[in-house]
């Protein structure tokens, strides 16, 4: 297996469309976000498709709003395979002043995974994730900084393989693990996996936990020594935003503070002329629609911020988790 090394990925920086970050310079770092999504097949659809220019111009825009609150960087932990674009990432950073970490790594069994690499065992899955992260995405030269990981409803064995290969990998890259969960299920399953493979807990975030009806359930990953994402923050379909304020006022209370992650799974905007997922049976939403459903991108940082203070979270708890804990998990100090 080949990489960039424990101990060179253990340096004090986290890599970035337009190079490495230092962790001092990061500021105040949103860990899951997206500039834009697609999917295989979008290039078939006759329909008009925004092009690169608006694209750039509209997630230029909001990368702007948010560098007026502080952000000096975000993560979009965006899959290979749901329209990762790293030259675009590159474009909108030096555009807006806000760095942007993207990934390496594949989405859960029906989400994604392609066919040819679903058909690979776990060492050349990890074998193409270091690639990635030690000489840049396909042609781009641009080299991802986190790796994204997944698993669905139920725990599939194609998922089980794609997990053991993220913590392979990172185990010698010394990079982040960012992870999906979907309904807030399996976070413990993803710990395990990660576990058995030599993972780094302390450099793993178990992502989108929103949904979980109580705190203590967010608690006992926390536990186990990796960060947890309440990370779709403004996402009411899902969970209220009241709720997730109480379980993040709990968990700060009962002394995991240094281990929660804040943000909000927003999307700057959509690459494809329709929406790229389905809505639901017989709901059809355009793009634009869907879009202007979602909160400011700085929502997390003005209205929740709020409720959490309304709950006795300070300041200092607030530069914690916007500050020190990004930092932590992405550079390791």
């Amino acid at each position: 297996m080949t990489g960039p090394g424990h101990e060179e990925g253990r340096a004090a920086h986290v890599m970035s469309a337009t190079g490495p970050v230092a962790a001092h310079e990061l500021g105040r770092t949103l860990v899951h976000e997206h500039i834009t999504i697609g999917m295989p097949g979008q290039e078939l659809d006759p329909m008009r498709a925004p092009d690169r220019r608006e694209i750039v111009a509209m997630a230029t825009d909001k990368l702007q709003e948010l560098r007026s609150h502080g952000v000096g960087a975000l993560v979009d932990p965006c899959p290979v395979e749901l329209g990762r674009d790293p030259e675009l990432y590159a474009e909108v950073s030096q555009r807006s002043g806000v760095r942007i970490i993207f990934a390496t790594g594949f989405y859960y069994d029906g989400g994604g995974i392609p066919h040819y690499w679903r058909a690979r065992d776990s060492e050349e899955i990890a074998d193409f994730y270091l690639h990635e992260l030690e000489h840049g995405a396909g042609g781009t030269g641009l080299r991802p900084g986190v790796i994204k990981a997944a698993t669905g409803l139920d725990v599939t064995p194609v998922e089980r393989t794609v997990l053991a290969a993220a913590a392979m990998a990172q185990r010698h890259a010394g990079c982040a693990i960012i992870t999906h969960t979907e309904q807030s299920r399996h976070g413990d399953v993803q710990q395990d996996i990660f576990a058995q493979h030599g993972a780094d807990l302390s450099r793993v975030l178990i992502g989108h936990q929103d949904e979980q009806p109580g705190w203590e359930a967010i608690r006992d990953l926390a536990l186990r020594g990796t960060f947890v994402g309440i990370d779709r923050v403004g996402y009411e379909m899902l969970a209220p935003d009241e709720r997730r304020a109480d379980h993040v006022a709990a968990l700060i209370r009962a002394g995991h503070l240094r281990k929660l992650c804040l943000s909000q799974d927003c999307i700057c905007t959509v690459s494809s002329p329709r929406l790229p997922f389905s809505a639901g049976p017989g709901v059809r939403i355009s793009p634009a629609e869907f879009l202007g459903m979602m909160r400011p991108l700085s929502h997390v940082l003005t209205t929740f911020a709020g409720l959490l203070r309304e709950r006795g979270v300070s300041d200092a708890d607030l530069d914690t988790i916007f500050r020190d804990n990004p930092r932590r998990l992405l550079t390791g100090v």
